[in-house]
C-alpha cells in the first residue's frame, strides 16, 4: 500500500472518528517510523503491534542492523537486544502520536506493545514485564498488552492498580470479556491514586478467527440451518460484547469510579482482515462501527479496502436481537462458544510464541553474520 493511496483517500478515517466516534488504529509497525506519518495524516489515531509484526519487521529489514550491532558490541545478549529494538520503535511511535494523545486528553494516541508470549501462564512474571516495559518506553501513551488468559487476569488487575495503561489482548468469548472488564474495574478500585484519569485500557476482542473456527464446525454439521449461519458468528458475538460493555460501564459501581476520573475500557476490534475470500473484504470493519470503540486495521487488505470502498454507518448495535438469535442458534447446534474461545486462545498464543522464537533466531543469525564480517 503506497503512501499516495493513503493521502488521496484520507477522508473516510476522519469521518469514521468524527461522525461515528470510532477510532481507527493501524495494526502494523516497522522502521522507518516516519512511514506512519501519512497514515496519521489520513486519520489513524493509534498503533498496535504483536510478536508477529515485529518478526516481519526485523527479519525483512536491514533497518535494525546498526542498532543491533551496537547493542551486541555493548555486551547485550540476543533477547535483551530484541527488547531494546522493540522499545525504541514503541518509544519513537509514542512520540509521533503524542499530539493526538494530548489533544484528546488521553483517549487516543496509544501505541500497544506486548509482554513476552512466553509469560502468558506466569502471573507474577507478566506483572514484572509490564512494569519494566512501561518504564523503558517512558511515555504516557503506551499500552502494555497482556493476554486475557486465566493466569493473566490477576496481572491485569495489579498492573492497572499501579497506574499502567493496558491493552488486554486475545479475547475470544463473552465470558472471558466479562472477566477482563471486572479485572479492569477491580484494578481501578484497588488503586491508591485519587485521580484515575491517567489510566486507560482497551479490550481487544478478536473477530475473523472466530468465524474461521465456527464456520468449519457449521460446515461439518452441514444442515441448511447450520450453513445459513456461516460468516455470521464473529460479528454477532462482537455486537453482544458491545451490549456487555454498555451494561458494565454504567450503574453505581462505574459511577463511583467515574467520579475519581476513570475512563471506560474501550472495546477494540482485532483481527479484522477477512480470512475467507468468499466474504467481502470490508466485512468486519464495516460491520463493527459504533461509538467509543477502536477498530484495529491491518494495512493490507483491510485498511486498503476500507479506504477504497468502506461504508460509514453505525452497524455495531443496529441489529442486536438478530445477533442474539444467531449466537443462540449456534449454541443450540451444539457449538460451545467458550471452548471455541479456549481453542483460539491456545492457537494464537502458540503462533505468537513461534514468532517470538523466530525473531530471536533471526537476530542470532544477524549477529553471527556481523561476527564473520
Amino acid at each position: 500500500m503506497n503512501n499516495s493511496n493513503v493521502t488521496s483517500t484520507r477522508t473516510i478515517l476522519h469521518d469514521l472518528y468524527e461522525k461515528e466516534r470510532q477510532s481507527p488504529y493501524y495494526d502494523n509497525l516497522c522502521r522507518p517510523i516516519s512511514d506512519l506519518v501519512p497514515f496519521i495524516a489520513s486519520g489513524i489515531r493509534g498503533v498496535t503491534t504483536n510478536p508477529a509484526i515485529f518478526e516481519k519487521a526485523i527479519s525483512l529489514s536491514n533497518a535494525y542492523n546498526q542498532q543491533l550491532r551496537e547493542l551486541v558490541e555493548g555486551g547485550k545478549d540476543t533477547e535483551s537486544a530484541y527488547w531494546e529494538l522493540v522499545v525504541k520503535d514503541i518509544h519513537d511511535t509514542c512520540k509521533l502520536l503524542e499530539p493526538i494523545y494530548n489533544e484528546t486528553n488521553g483517549v487516543d494516541g496509544y501505541v500497544s506493545v506486548a509482554v513476552s508470549p512466553k509469560l502468558a501462564n506466569d502471573t507474577k512474571g507478566t506483572i514484572e514485564a509490564a512494569k519494566w516495559l512501561h518504564k523503558m518506553v517512558g511515555c504516557p501513551n503506551v499500552y502494555i498488552k497482556i493476554p486475557a488468559i486465566d493466569e493473566s487476569i490477576p496481572s491485569i488487575k495489579e498492573v492497572i492498580s499501579l497506574g499502567i495503561s493496558v491493552n488486554v489482548t486475545l479475547i475470544f468469548s463473552l465470558a472471558r470479556y466479562e472477566a477482563v472488564i471486572n479485572a479492569y474495574l477491580d484494578g481501578l478500585e484497588a488503586s491508591s491514586m485519587t485521580d484515575l484519569s491517567k489510566v486507560s485500557s482497551a479490550a481487544a476482542f478478536y473477530i475473523s478467527r472466530v468465524d474461521v473456527i465456527i464456520d468449519k464446525k457449521l460446515e461439518q454439521i452441514g444442515t441448511v440451518e447450520a450453513l445459513d449461519l456461516t460468516g455470521k458468528a464473529a460479528v454477532a458475538q462482537a455486537a453482544l460484547a458491545y451490549q456487555l460493555y454498555q451494561k458494565m460501564f454504567s450503574g453505581p459501581r462505574w459511577e463511583r469510579l467515574e467520579k475519581r476520573g476513570a475512563k471506560k475500557q474501550r472495546l477494540m476490534w482485532a483481527s479484522t482482515n477477512v480470512k475467507n475470500s468468499a466474504y467481502p473484504d470490508t466485512l468486519y470493519v464495516n460491520s463493527l462501527i459504533g461509538p467509543d470503540t477502536i477498530s484495529t486495521i491491518p494495512p493490507d487488505p483491510a485498511l486498503k479496502a476500507f479506504m477504497d470502498h468502506g461504508v460509514l454507518s453505525r452497524t455495531l448495535d443496529a441489529k442486536v436481537s438478530e445477533a442474539q438469535s444467531i449466537y443462540n442458534a449456534i449454541e443450540s447446534l451444539g457449538i460451545d462458544w467458550s471452548s471455541v474461545g479456549s481453542q483460539l486462545e491456545n492457537e494464537v498464543l502458540t503462533s505468537f510464541t513461534r514468532s517470538f522464537d523466530n525473531v530471536l533466531g533471526c537476530l542470532r543469525k544477524k549477529v553471527n553474520e556481523f561476527a564473520s564480517q
